[in-house]
């Protein structure tokens, strides 16, 4: 009898534990959440010099987030990833980032990390409620957010946020997060709905979300591939500048053909492609018409420029008779190159490497249409000085203005190779529309109305080709070696420590670069140059690496 009470009573139990919802394939484990974030939150709140500490208590949660500890998570990003503005003096700073070690933006990134390894769709979904929140999440964790609704797509309401952030619902979507969400919604295009919006995207406002729709088509499915190509060869016909490179690169990869930027020779070959499906003869074609110009021994299509010039005491000291021979066998001078319209080099003018630099900028800008191209110069060493915080035509009088401004500048000891990027892409990112000051939008002036913009893009002023001229390797900033505490160690030591520092700087540097489109050109010069570095920060960014003088 006491038997059959026992069984009865775990019988009874049995029901009502069946009676009570029970979370099905749970993906957060709430009380191991619980003690992994007390821990690091405990490091963050109380020991803020700690770095390694709270890392490893945030790397036990990379795959334990949710929603609202992802909010929790960020509110230590901006005060860990501006340690480095807070300890250089910038008063922008969060002050919160005061006491915080250089090293503090790992926190930050690793903070990003776990938001993007978020894998229950149900919690990735709940962050339209503030994607479009830039008051409170600053650009690179709003990109991490639709990094973890796009990894979970799979699911009808993730796919929802990015068709609505694709397809500007309501008007109101912020362009930024647009412009990511587009480039994430190839792999989904088999549904009609998605295709549509991307070909709609195709034809936006902005030139970075067209751009990134034209990345977005080349993962759509193979029976679409005559509407893509079409639709390429005719915004091809209408677009100048950068676009037109991207839209030819793109039509090669979808065809196997190289007929460049003339969108009159991919017609005629796609007529022919019809004819010959249809057994008919083929007519010929014409050749490439687009407009190019050399820069630095590369040749850009672009229409908006950024130029980074190295100005650390190594670019403005004399080089010598040797050095000057390897510098002119590295560039092309310009007589007998019928493609090339620059004037050739004046050697006579070339007293150290700032010189080459400053005049092989300016024999580009010379050739260049002031009425459609624009551009602005940023020169570093320790810090970055902006030249014109906005870009301006290639006229003769700012070609002259900007020559004479970098004659006059003294070389300084060290380079701060991140400090002149981390400019450029604020210097886009404030005309874009954000307080880079404080990682926020820019509130509208008295008069002006909030809402959608109408005519002309803003992105129509952003600059799209960026060009970084440099001697050495990064010995100052955010990301750089740190001579002070590796005095004494061999220069293989010093490569070891150094090696992962850029390998960070580089991510950063490409993770901006989804939203900001620009292509990153760099050029070394001289035979100490960061070869490693600068062909990683090209290739991440789409450009190309010249090492002149190697």
């Amino acid at each position: 009898m006491k038997c059959f009470s026992i069984v009865a009573a775990m019988t009874a139990c049995a029901l009502l534990l069946a009676s009570v919802p029970q979370p099905v394939d749970a993906k957060v484990d709430k009380g191991e959440q619980r003690k992994n974030w007390s821990e690091a939150e405990n490091f963050l709140k109380r020991d803020k010099e700690a770095v390694d500490e709270p890392l490893a208590a945030l790397e036990k949660l990379k795959g334990n987030v949710d929603y609202d500890l992802a909010l929790e998570m960020l509110k230590y990003f901006d005060e860990c990833d501006r340690a480095w503005d807070s300890a250089a003096g910038d008063k922008n700073a969060p002050k919160e980032s005061k006491g915080r070690p250089k090293f503090a933006y790992k926190i930050a990134n690793q903070i990003l990390d776990n938001i993007r390894a978020m894998d229950d769709p149900e919690e990735c979904a709940k962050f339209a409620k503030v994607l479009g929140d830039a008051e409170t999440y600053s650009l690179r964790p709003r990109m991490a957010m639709v990094d973890a609704v796009a990894a979970n797509a799979k699911d009808p309401a993730c796919l929802k946020v990015l068709m609505d952030l694709a397809g500007n619902a309501g008007g109101k979507q912020d362009t930024d997060m647009r412009v990511l969400a587009v480039q994430y919604l190839g792999v989904h295009a088999a549904e009609q709905s998605v295709f549509t919006t991307l070909m709609q995207a195709l034809r936006d406002s902005s030139w970075r979300v067209r751009d990134a729709a034209v990345t977005a088509l080349l993962d759509a499915p193979d029976n679409y591939e005559d509407q893509i190509v079409l639709a390429l060869i005719s915004a091809l016909a209408q677009e100048t500048g950068k676009m037109r490179k991207i839209l030819a690169d793109a039509l090669k990869k979808l065809t196997g053909e190289n007929l460049g930027t003339d969108p009159d020779a991919w017609i005629d070959w796609f007529k022919n492609k019809k004819r010959e499906e249809q057994g008919l003869p083929a007519k010929s074609g014409k050749g490439d018409r687009g407009t190019r110009v050399k820069v630095f021994e590369t040749e850009t299509f672009s229409d908006r420029y950024v130029f980074l010039i190295d100005t650390s005491v190594s670019m403005t000291e004399k080089i010598t008779p040797e050095e000057k021979e390897r510098l002119q066998k590295s560039i092309t001078s310009g007589p007998g190159d019928e493609k090339d319209p620059r004037r050739p080099l004046d050697w006579s003018k070339i007293n150290c490497k700032l010189d080459l630099a400053r005049e092989e900028m300016i024999r580009s800008l010379e050739v260049m249409d002031p009425e459609r191209t624009t551009f602005t110069v940023i020169s570093f060493a320790e810090n970055a000085t902006v030249w014109k915080d906005e870009l301006v035509p290639t006229s003769k009088e700012n070609v002259e203005a900007v020559a004479d401004w970098l004659r006059g500048i003294k070389g300084a000891k060290r380079t701060n190779v991140f400090g002149a990027l981390d400019a450029a892409y604020d210097l886009s990112e404030r005309i874009a529309g954000t307080d880079v000051e404080k990682r926020k939008p820019k509130k509208p002036k008295k008069g002006e109305k909030e809402g959608p913009i109408t005519g002309k893009s803003p992105d129509e002023a952003l600059p799209d080709t960026i060009f970084l001229y440099t001697d050495g390797y990064a010995t100052w900033g955010k990301y750089s070696g740190e001579d002070a505490l590796w005095a004494g160690k061999s220069n293989e030591e010093k490569a070891k420590l150094y090696a992962p520092i850029m390998t960070l700087m580089v991510q950063e540097i490409k993770d901006r670069n989804r939203i900001a489109r620009i292509t990153l050109n760099c050029v070394g010069v001289g035979q100490r140059q960061d070869n490693t570095t600068l062909s990683a920060l090209a290739r991440a960014c789409g450009g190309k690496y010249v090492a002149i003088g190697k």
